[in-house]
């Protein structure tokens, strides 16, 4: 938690709170011209209203209806409670879908500041440090273009899961905090960390990193918040990624002293 609290102070800082709320106001932007308008518009098209399939279900649907309705005395129970289960299920997944795509939006516009947050927490706590990073632009665009076919894969074959209430809420925040994380700790991890010391702390079970992340995460629910968890996780790998390469660095310096103290004898 103390990460969190780290992240948070940085806020105080002008570079950190102007890129802060760039993706807010850019993704606020996109997200409505391209995401809730043209999802709109697919709705309402005659490519879907007209649909041959959309059209069987809504008999289907009439049928069933009519068919449950018409159930001696419970029947008419029945019907609200299934029109209340299935209100309630769109709702929740209504607002899973919403935030993730505003944070999907925040996501590709964070990347772009991900360099210049780093080099300010750089600047403001560990300017002692020297760090290079490792890999590629494009090799970092590759491997998340591969995660995120993987996560669809693995959404497409668990399909039934999301017709069971609740637990689809769960699974479908799960596959999106996987996906999340990679992301960030991919982008984060290649500007900071030499290649050996990021195949350390890279796999999700590293608890220390992972937690907090779950808990900005889980506040991307709100799709507000949403603009705003990937600035907040960047930060937060920075300063731990930062003391994982000072922790490298001693070890480094303290076994170099070492073998220079053998030759000395």
């Amino acid at each position: 938690m103390s990460l969190l609290f780290k992240t948070l102070i940085d806020l105080k800082n002008p570079a950190i709170l102007i890129r802060l709320f760039m993706p807010f106001f850019i993704g606020l932007v996109l997200v409505s011209l391209l995401g809730y308008g043209l999802f709109g518009i697919f709705l309402t098209s005659d490519f879907v209203t007209q649909s041959p399939m959309v059209q069987d279900f809504e008999t289907w649907h009439a049928h069933a209806e009519q068919t449950i309705g018409a159930i001696p005395v419970i029947g008419g129970l029945i019907l609200w409670f299934i029109g209340l289960s299935v209100a309630v299920i769109a709702g929740l997944l209504g607002i899973i879908l919403g935030s993730y795509l505003v944070l999907l939006f925040a996501m590709i516009i964070t990347g772009f500041m991900t360099d210049s947050l780093v080099k300010t927490v750089h600047k403001n706590h560990y300017s002692h440090l020297t760090y290079e990073g490792h890999g590629s632009t494009l090799g970092m665009i590759w491997k998340l273009v591969k995660f995120g076919l993987l996560m669809i894969l693995l959404l497409l074959v668990t399909f039934p899961i999301l017709f069971i209430p609740l637990i689809n809420v769960i699974w479908f925040w799960l596959i999106g905090f996987v996906f999340f994380r990679y992301a960030i700790v991919l982008d984060v991890g290649q500007v900071i960390l030499p290649e050996a010391v990021f195949a350390r702390v890279k796999p999700i079970t590293d608890w220390p990193s992972t937690t907090p992340m779950m808990v900005l995460y889980a506040t991307s629910v709100f799709p507000v918040m949403s603009f705003f968890a990937p600035v907040f996780a960047v930060i937060l790998l920075s300063h731990y990624y930062f003391e994982k390469l000072q922790d490298e660095q001693w070890v480094t310096t303290q076994a170099q002293k070492n073998v220079e103290s053998d030759h000395s004898f």
